[in-house]
């Protein structure tokens, strides 16, 4: 009986016995999930927008992730072994563990190799993975090497009715894309949070300048408004925004906003924008500033039925936020809750 029992033991990996409680019937790996690029080589690839940062600063932030993400771990040799700054290219070998499961009893796990390739260009980051190869239960006799191309596709790692993920192979398809997956949400990741702290950077610094312009008190609520430059809005706009009322104001429909849905004001590719922050729990105004591309923000001072100023913005782009993130702001914002920031290019500006 012991022999018996050691001999299952030893087979439950290759037999796909821990993969029984794994998901394989999920649509992310089936059918489609997989693709060939034009030398037939398995490949898979995302393509970021990033309209707030310059080709040379998203390529040293992506040589910094890159260099931190892939380095040699013991045996494991992942390493950058090509840039090219002026190109925008950096290339990556990388081979790293993949776990499929783990226990007292039985580690099964694979070595994986694969190419991750970065292009940086001027308001897009393009990242590929490919040239992928398995190194399966190298302890054992040497273990057996495949190529994805044999192991990973529809055919092999598929049942008949494509339904299901087989087993064996079928456990190389699923932690393949996954990795594949978490690859790029963590390239994904960096540029969000770079492009948000540039943004907050620049609340800051325009919140820090103190320009002579006109203070709420001198303002004339009663006049027409009329076309005025950044320059001329009040150093205490804040203040209007916490003591009056705030309305944001697009196709059509008008919903009134709170003060600390107001942002800032900052610069984007040197032209001046303006920020909002939207609490996602809020149906009705997440709704308008997500699905409005023109936008108005309009300042009320206090008792006054009329607008004292309102800005126009064309929305440029936007970044979902949390707390935790908007803390440099200085925001009086509940961190239970998550936030998404739009920023909008400043279009118009009136003033009575």
């Amino acid at each position: 009986m012991k022999i018996i029992l050691s001999i299952l033991l030893a087979l439950c990996p290759l037999l796909g016995f821990a993969d029984d409680k794994k998901n394989n019937s999920d649509p992310k790996y089936l059918a489609g999930a997989v693709t060939l690029d034009d030398d037939g080589k398995i490949s898979f690839g995302t393509e970021i927008k990033v309209e707030s940062i310059s080709q040379p600063e998203l390529y040293d932030l992506m040589l910094g992730w890159a260099n931190e993400r892939f380095k040699p771990e013991g045996e494991l040799t992942s390493r950058v072994v090509y840039t090219d700054k002026a190109k925008g290219d950096i290339a990556v070998s990388a081979e790293e563990y993949v776990v499929f499961s783990s226990s007292a009893l039985s580690l099964d796990r694979t070595r994986i190799y694969y190419q991750y390739l970065i292009h940086t260009g001027d308001g897009v980051c393009r990242m590929t993975m490919t040239r992928i190869r398995y190194w399966y239960d190298e302890n054992r006799d040497g273990g057996q090497k495949y190529t994805a191309e044999e192991w990973i596709t529809d055919d092999m790692a598929l049942n008949k009715k494509k339904t299901k993920l087989a087993p064996i192979c079928g456990k190389f398809r699923r932690e393949t894309i996954d990795l594949k997956d978490a690859l790029f949400k963590s390239a994904s990741d960096i540029i969000r949070q770079h492009t948000l702290t540039n943004a907050a950077n620049m609340i800051e610094a325009n919140a820090m300048q103190v320009p002579a312009r006109v203070s709420v008190s001198s303002a004339n609520p009663s006049g027409e408004l009329k076309d005025a430059k950044i320059e001329q809005l009040p150093a205490n706009l804040n203040e209007i925004a916490e003591k009056g009322r705030i309305t944001l104001t697009a196709n059509e429909e008008e919903v009134e906003i709170k003060a600390e849905n107001w942002g800032g004001f900052g610069k984007l590719f040197n032209k001046d924008v303006a920020y909002i922050l939207v609490d996602q729990s809020k149906i009705a105004i997440s709704a308008l500033a997500e699905h409005a591309e023109l936008y108005t923000v309009s300042f009320y001072m206090p008792g006054n039925a009329q607008a004292s100023i309102t800005i126009s913005c064309k929305k440029a782009m936007s970044n979902e936020m949390t707390a935790e993130e908007l803390k440099s702001l200085n925001q009086a914002i509940d961190p239970s809750k998550s936030y998404k920031m739009y920023i909008g290019e400043i279009t118009g500006i009136q003033m009575r």
